[in-house]
């Protein structure tokens, strides 16, 4: 077991604009974690914090995706940004991590809302993105094992990424209560689960996707 494994992160990379990469760095940074974040790959730059990182955690964010609007009604340009774009950037994510991960037998944690799971009117180009980079995190997973690193995949709601998506509230994105409350819904609650994943008790799981909204669903 390597060393980050037995006892968490020291080293961490958290890329995403959205309001759950806020909460996770944060989170790791009160455990003792050195934390670089950054809104996209495109911003890693000097920030890059070495050969070996512990564990990349990538949590995007397009603004604008949690607006709902008809698919039809979208130009190819907003198309791209929206739906492409999210998963070029994951695909340099996962093309940055793999190195530093391995060197460090570290950890991944994808986190994309669970629209694509749950289904939402208007909101297509969010999904496309999500479920692209969930494929891509799966690959990864199986791929990755092999050289001791692990794969994580979360999806919160669409209510954990930014406070814009309140807006969606009493739509048909907005499914069903938290069985645990409204708590277990927001960053914060991504973030706890995240740590939990860093966990040496966690060691045994890769490529499974938690879906972090409270029980309103139970999606197998």
């Amino acid at each position: 077991m390597s060393e980050s494994a037995r006892q968490g992160p020291r080293h961490a990379v958290v890329i995403g604009r959205s309001a759950v990469a806020a909460a996770v760095a944060e989170a790791l940074r009160g455990e003792g974690t050195e934390v670089v974040a950054v809104p996209d790959t495109a911003a890693l730059g000097a920030g890059d914090p070495g050969e070996a990182v512990d564990l990349v955690v990538f949590a995007p964010y397009t603004p604008g995706s949690v607006e709902a609007r008809p698919v039809v009604d979208l130009s190819p340009a907003e198309w791209d940004r929206l739906a492409e774009e999210p998963v070029r950037d994951g695909l340099a994510a996962f093309q940055y991590a793999h190195p530093r991960l391995k060197a460090a037998g570290g950890r991944f944690v994808l986190a994309v809302p669970s629209v694509a799971i749950e289904g939402g009117s208007g909101l297509v180009p969010l999904a496309t993105a999500a479920e692209a980079l969930r494929a891509l995190g799966k690959s990864a997973a199986r791929r990755w094992a092999r050289d001791g690193v692990s794969v994580h995949l979360l999806t919160p709601t669409v209510f954990a990424l930014d406070p814009a998506a309140e807006a969606l509230r009493g739509t048909d994105v907005d499914r069903s209560e938290a069985a645990l409350g409204a708590d277990s819904m927001s960053p914060e609650a991504v973030a706890d689960v995240v740590l939990l994943l860093c966990s040496p008790r966690a060691r045994h799981l890769t490529g499974s996707t938690f879906a972090l909204d409270g029980g309103a669903l139970m999606v197998p």
